[in-house]
């Protein structure tokens, strides 16, 4: 049986480690076919990579790729030129077979990382299937040529990829058992996924890209199965839901607590991605009911005007409701807005600051993200093009940001600043992670009250103290 070895080249671990859920699953469907290994490298060097090459003696390497840069306009972080110094380029120099990269990140701009980290395959998009039909071409000593997804070196032309509405066909994906799991049960959680693809239209995302504009959703069952299994193995684990939106389609997250509910689980759980769009009364106490402990809710923006430039699904109005309902359950909550989008002005900066006093708890957490990552095969792409705030001419895979041009980017600074500098419980992107002595002194004050809230409360708390 021949030999893979699959590594997780996410080498980012604040403010929190990130397990390799799509890594996990290309791993779990080669079982049996063949001999696979897992390397983490978040908690790994190149040296013991070498090492591990050598003892393992893979027949093919596939790396994953989860994002090229930290997403952050003024304290900008690019891993791709990392990536290929710690990992892609000490391979070539050990390994002969082929390498094989694939992931989100990859999936943004597949023919200029393909080419820049000169290796010859690579995987747009979910990998499970096509990571096994290449290896099978491989074996044969094929070139292959018509798989669907898959990119060659140098290859002129890529077409998408077509994701057709219907079921996801994804069991557990025992992570755990894969890599070394306790440091993402330390201070991370475990990466649940009930459904890809995403259907609304924001000017600025790669997800539909990436996972297609329509809903393919993973059984209910298997879902809650597989939190069910795991709640098992690890009694105290954190479970987050991983979806780009959690409740949309609205009806399926209802199907997922519900069953959690029915099932009388004692877990605790977290989503990303809530949408202002879908929240619902019952939604929001079906969740709190079912072990939702911490969401994160993403409207952008909470200006009339800016949430039609984003071309959300919700108005102002829903929005406002959104945020009653949130506080009416009490449900903890990290909201992320976004600044520097076409149209923003000083005055719809002020409308969304205004919405923050107004509708958002002060024990609530607040990040600014300033400027907008520019990705290519967006909306947002062709805007910045046409107003020739990047050339058609820039390497895509270098970090691109867009703020309106009449803003301007230094003053959009200086207005964040002002504003961010009134209020305790809003962050600018660049100043997310808590410095070691407030973390230290926050863990001490939830050991010593048994604190059992989520821990950006508690920062939040511990930092007001402090400032006293």
């Amino acid at each position: 049986m021949k030999k893979v070895l699959l590594i997780n080249s996410n080498t980012e671990v604040l403010p929190y480690p990130v397990a390799p859920l799509g890594l996990s699953l290309v791993a779990n469907s080669l079982a049996g076919t063949y001999q696979v290994k897992v390397i983490d490298f978040a908690f790994s060097s190149t040296n013991s990579l070498l090492k591990d090459i050598k003892n393992y003696k893979p027949d093919y390497i596939g790396v994953s790729i989860r994002n090229i840069d930290n997403v952050t306009m003024r304290k900008s972080k690019w891993y791709i030129e990392e990536l290929k110094q710690l990992i892609i380029d000490p391979i070539k120099v050990t390994f002969e077979g082929p390498v094989i990269i694939g992931g989100s990140g990859f999936s943004i701009a597949p023919a200029e990382i393909l080419n820049y980290l000169n290796v010859d395959y690579g995987i747009i998009g979910e990998a499970e299937n096509i990571f096994c039909d290449l290896l099978k071409e491989l074996d044969t000593n094929s070139i292959p040529k018509s798989i669907e997804g898959l990119v060659l070196k140098n290859q002129k032309e890529i077409k998408p990829r077509i994701f057709k509405e219907g079921k996801l066909e994804v069991k557990s994906s025992n992570i755990d058992q894969l890599i070394d799991f306790k440091p993402y049960a330390e201070r991370g959680s475990y990466p649940i996924q009930a459904k890809r693809g995403c259907i609304h239209k924001c000017i600025y995302c790669s997800y539909p890209n990436i996972e297609g504009n329509t809903y393919r959703l993973r059984n209910v069952t298997d879902i809650v199965n597989e939190i069910e299994e795991v709640s098992k193995r690890m009694p105290n684990i954190v479970f987050e839901f991983v979806d780009s939106i959690f409740n949309s389609p609205l009806n399926h997250a209802v199907n997922i607590c519900d069953e959690i509910i029915k099932r009388n689980l004692r877990v605790n759980l977290r989503t990303m991605g809530v949408n202002p769009g879908e929240v619902t009364d019952d939604l929001i106490r079906l969740m709190k009911q079912a072990g939702f402990a911490q969401i994160d809710c993403t409207p952008d923006s909470a200006s009339a005007g800016m949430l039609k430039s984003y071309r959300k699904n919700f108005n102002l109005e829903k929005l406002i409701e959104c945020a009653y309902i949130i506080r009416k359950y009490d449900m903890p909550t990290m909201w992320f807005f976004m600044m520097g989008a076409p149209k923003e002005t000083e005055e719809t900066i002020k409308e969304t600051f205004d919405f923050i006093d107004e509708f958002i708890f002060e024990e609530d957490m607040v990040h600014i993200t300033e400027g907008i990552r520019i990705i290519p095969k967006t909306e947002l792409f062709e805007i910045a093009l046409k107003e020739s705030v990047i050339s058609k001419f820039q390497n895509v895979i270098e970090p691109m940001f867009y703020v309106d041009p009449k803003l301007g980017k230094e003053n959009l600074t200086r207005i964040l600043e002002q504003e961010i500098g009134k209020r305790n419980n809003v962050l600018n992107s660049i100043d997310t992670r808590p410095t070691k002595e407030l973390m230290q002194r926050t863990i001490k004050y939830r050991t010593k009250n048994n604190i059992n809230e989520p821990m950006f409360r508690s920062l939040l708390k511990v930092q007001n103290l402090l400032q006293v």
